[in-house]
């Protein structure tokens, strides 16, 4: 069900570079793991720059009929788990270098 709801999804817009916006917030999926997916466990995330979107498994009140809830987050930029680092590199960090070198108050957050 899932697989059906992932080639629903339209490709997004091109990203934007970070030097365009005062602040800027991405999101990087990372690839499921060879583990995960030997444990049965299933990717149910989808990117489409600007959005990520979640699939979220569920059953209707009846208890037996399976359905699908997708939950949308917006970002300003969302790459997937095939796009590079490098081209995350490309629109988040490099366009700001030379705000960092001419005394720029530059803050980069990474988690995960």
């Amino acid at each position: 069900m899932v697989e059906n709801e992932i080639k629903k999804i339209h490709y997004g817009k091109s990203h934007t570079f970070a030097d365009s916006m005062k602040i800027s917030v991405c999101f990087k999926k990372r690839p499921i793991f060879h583990s995960e997916l030997a444990d049965g466990e299933i990717d149910v995330i989808s990117v489409s720059n600007p959005k990520i979107i979640v699939h979220d498994c569920r059953f209707k009140v009846d208890g037996v009929t399976k359905t699908i809830e997708n939950t949308e987050f917006k970002f300003d930029n969302a790459f997937n788990d095939i796009q590079s680092n490098e081209e995350l590199y490309f629109y988040q960090v490099r366009p700001i270098l030379d705000n960092i070198f001419n005394q720029g108050i530059v803050t980069i957050f990474a988690y995960g």
